[in-house]
């Protein structure tokens, strides 16, 4: 089975008449398309309809109740029984979409499988059950996810795109934070207080009231003192929640709708009318999973806190959810054969890292335009695709972050500070990759006995190797961090990689450092690196 962590996976090859629907679609005919999302409390699905002008229509939306994340964060692992009732479910999502023909799927678990000690066997057992290979996705990812979809729904409000934003999803295991600015995500952090947690301390203080608001209050203020203390940002003009609870207090608050404005005093009273409900009465009275209903006050105990601490007077709720965006990334993958979403803004989250440790950001700049254009010239030897690109250029721009802790041995410091760091867009797998990218841009190459290389799947690896080939080549190529060399053409023949460059300027140190560190490039791809200057 593939490596459903690995950097461009794929989803399992489409059925029968999935393939006859793609072809179609390659005519000029729809596509069908579905996206499973894999939460802590149900299994969701969606199944949509992909027109050639881009349109996508939803054909079904299915849910079904499944207490995934009571079991895994109370015990640590599924039990048989609920991995067999997530097959039941999803042998039924299966034979729907093969009614419908779908062409390309993608299903995504989150906190509650990604926090399972059996994870791996949970989408062993599926897949062997249902064909449906499902990625277990960290929190940037999702919050990467739904924030393409939270965009479009909040792309008519103009101070979204002129002010600073904090948009947040309260899950059941952990809350995943994005700092917005100019309608980019410019930083996120994932911080492990949620839901589950929540309802314990209420139980822990049942009956009276107060002590269970001081309890979840004093929680949210740690939670966004340690938020302020890693996004990059003073005051914010927009609280954005997402996700379920969120969604359901708007409901209730205001009505239907795209986008909600919901006071701290309108929270206040719907959950002081929840908490005098027990958990079954609250399922009943909404129609909602007894999961959901214990989630629900403690959740609107914590979205009036977080208005109160910040200079905001109400809480904007975006409908979207992460089915949206995997359905807008499915749907670009179809479309221009690209998954990566939001490429420009991990770039941006990227060079944030690189502020925050004061590394060299035009020396960051120079060096990922080099490694860019070392790889696109190299693209018939590696076969990588736009993914590895972006994680090069990443790598690139934050690769002397470890300066900030010792100029000696930095390379090391960079890998320790890059793997305890999020970048948004960036899977923990992604940043491992990074990470190891950076660790070995100078001195030794990758070797089979670094515990940190030695840990990663092979795929990974090979990835390590080409791109650190090819970041130690733009790094040579900067060298004196003076950006001397501009716009070289760069080709492969006879066995090198030819680097011209008009000869401007004396490249002589350049030259020098290219033969010292080009010796791993030479390994992976079988071509020496030459610098000759043209006039």
């Amino acid at each position: 089975m593939a490596d459903p962590t690995a950097p461009g996976a794929e989803a399992p090859a489409p059925s029968a008449a999935g393939t006859t629907a793609m072809a179609a679609y390659a005519a000029g005919g729809p596509a069908v398309l579905s996206v499973i999302d894999v939460g802590s409390s149900g299994v969701r699905m969606l199944v949509a309809e992909l027109k050639p002008d881009g349109q996508v229509r939803v054909l079904e939306d299915v849910a079904k109740p499944l207490t995934l994340g009571r079991e895994t964060f109370r015990t640590g692992t599924l039990s048989a029984a609920s991995i067999q009732k997530a097959v039941n479910i999803l042998r039924q999502y299966r034979t729907m979409m093969d009614g419908y023909g779908v062409t390309h799927t993608r299903a995504v678990a989150t906190s509650a499988v990604r926090a399972a000690l059996n994870r791996d066997t949970f989408v062993d057992r599926v897949f062997l059950a249902t064909g449906i290979e499902v990625e277990v996705i960290e929190g940037s990812q999702e919050t990467l996810l739904t924030f393409a979809a939270v965009q479009r729904a909040l792309a008519a409000l103009p101070e979204f795109t002129r002010e600073d934003s904090l948009m947040f999803e309260l899950g059941a295991g952990a809350t995943e934070w994005a700092l917005v600015r100019g309608g980019e995500v410019v930083g996120s952090v994932t911080y492990d207080l949620g839901t589950l947690r929540m309802r314990d301390l209420l139980r822990a203080e049942s009956g009276d009231r107060r002590a269970m608001t001081r309890l979840i209050q004093h929680n949210v203020r740690e939670m966004m003192n340690a938020v302020k203390r890693t996004l990059p940002f003073e005051k914010v003009a927009n609280l954005i929640a997402i996700g379920p609870e969120a969604r359901f207090a708007a409901r209730a608050l205001k009505g239907e709708g795209d986008l909600a404005a919901v006071s701290a005093k309108d929270l206040r009273t719907l959950a002081d009318q929840i908490l005098a409900m027990t958990p079954a009465e609250v399922a009943s009275a909404y129609s909602i999973p007894t999961l959901e209903a214990e989630a629900l006050a403690p959740a609107f105990l914590a979205y009036a806190e977080l208005i109160r601490l910040n200079p905001v007077d109400r809480l904007l709720v975006a409908r979207a959810s992460i089915r949206d965006g995997l359905l807008l990334q499915v749907a670009k993958s179809i479309q221009s054969g690209s998954s990566v979403f939001f490429p420009e803004q991990t770039i941006t989250a990227a060079l944030n890292l690189a502020r925050k440790y004061h590394a060299d950001e035009r020396h960051g700049l120079h060096s990922a335009a080099l490694a860019r254009a070392v790889f696109e010239a190299t693209q018939a030897q590696h076969g990588m695709g736009e993914t590895e690109r972006l994680l090069l250029e990443v790598a690139s721009i934050v690769h002397d972050i470890g300066n900030y802790v010792s100029a000696r041995g930095h390379h090391r410091h960079a890998y320790y500070l890059l793997v305890n760091s999020e970048v948004f867009g960036l899977s923990k797998m992604d940043l491992e990759i990074v990470a190891n990218v950076a660790r070995y841009h100078r001195k030794g190459a990758p070797q089979s006995d670094h515990p940190a290389y030695a840990a990663l799947p092979r795929g990974a690896r090979l990835t390590v190797n080409r791109l650190s080939a090819i970041l130690r080549v733009a790094d040579a190529l900067d060298k004196a961090h003076g950006q001397r060399i501009q716009n070289p053409r760069i080709t492969v023949e006879d066995g090198e990689l030819r680097i011209d460059v008009e000869a401007a300027e004396d490249v002589a140190l350049e030259r020098l450092t290219l033969d010292q560190k080009g010796g791993l490039f030479e390994e992976v791809f079988g071509l020496k690196p030459v610098l000759r200057e043209v006039s």
